[in-house]
């Protein structure tokens, strides 16, 4: 006779970027595993891969992909089930800058929400007759960026131009609309270049703006040394996901 069948609780959740409900389990230890050889390896490809990997797997549904999704609600999703497979609090430990203690902060993950700034949209007018619509990058693509951003002999130039043509949806005029799918590289690139540089930055804002998944909490130093206490407070801010490895 065979071992039983462990039942697995299923959640919902809303994807930041749609507000469409997500079906989810937390990640068992097979998954888990997964994740701890990546950490252990302290390289960040292996970490990402395994982080998509672990979506893909606790994710019902064969339509979403963890990398085609945009960073925050990759991000989101990760974090909601780390709550659920090993708790709701992360144990976080900074050192006081005045005496050097170590400050402990526990932080709840139901505090933890994507951020999004006023006014910020993905359809960009680029004058009366044209605009773009823009998409948010992945996760992969923000690292690929990174890396030409801080590669040696690598142009910034070159790494916000890429990053922008990257996240270009579609462009329309009066008439019509125009998915980048549909055109050459080269189309892109001469589109891009022939724009004003006040049009390139509305674009480059869409980056400034975007949302994003943080969390801004404040540590107070309460050690006491000959009846006096530090007393040091700062407010400290997490994102990212390696704020989250812990």
């Amino acid at each position: 006779m065979g071992l039983p069948t462990i039942a697995v609780p299923e959640y919902v959740l809303k994807l930041p970027s749609t507000e469409k409900e997500l079906k989810y389990r937390p990640f068992l230890v097979k998954e888990e595993k997964i994740l701890l050889i990546a950490l252990e390896s302290e390289d960040q490809t292996n970490i990402l891969n395994a982080i998509k990997t672990i979506i893909d797997a606790c994710i019902f549904g064969d339509t979403l992909k963890a990398s085609e999704m945009p960073t925050f609600d990759l991000e989101y999703i990760f974090l909601q089930l780390r709550a659920k497979s090993k708790g709701e609090v992360i144990e976080l430990k900074y050192e006081c800058p005045k005496c050097k203690t170590e400050i402990p902060a526990n932080i709840n993950i139901d505090d933890i929400k994507v951020t999004f700034q006023d006014k910020h949209t993905n359809k960009i007018e680029l004058d009366t007759n044209l605009g773009v619509v823009m998409k948010y990058p992945t996760v992969e693509l923000q690292n690929e960026i990174t890396k030409t951003l801080t590669g040696e002999n690598k142009s910034q130039v070159e790494g916000i131009f890429t990053m922008v043509k990257s996240c270009i949806d579609y462009i329309y005029d009066n008439e019509n609309t125009y998915p980048l799918k549909d055109h050459t590289e080269k189309e892109v690139d001469d589109f891009i270049n022939s724009l004003t540089d006040a049009q390139f930055q509305k674009m480059s804002k869409f980056f400034d703006t975007m949302p994003v998944l943080k969390h801004e909490f404040q540590i107070k130093c309460t050690k006491k040394k000959k009846d006096k206490t530090c007393g040091h407070k700062e407010t400290q801010t997490i994102s990212g996901l390696q704020s989250f490895f812990v």
